[in-house]
């Protein structure tokens, strides 16, 4: 386990930190391709939030 940021290589941190396009409802869901459906999130939080829509995601923590 590293015990700083320092001690893991860049390409690691960025692939779980870069921004991706979230969908607030999912499309396996019924959520739509369209900018008022879509809202930036880290590639962790996203992953974490699944396919569970906006009220279990921020009732979880993982908004």
């Amino acid at each position: 386990m590293p015990r700083n940021r320092f001690e893991v290589p860049h390409a690691t941190i960025w692939k779980r930190r870069r921004a991706t396009f979230d969908h607030i409802q999912p499309r396996s869901r019924g959520g739509l391709d369209v900018l008022s459906n879509l809202q930036l999130a880290h590639a962790d939080c996203n992953k974490r939030k699944g396919n569970t829509g906006p009220s279990l995601a921020q009732s979880s923590g993982n908004a």
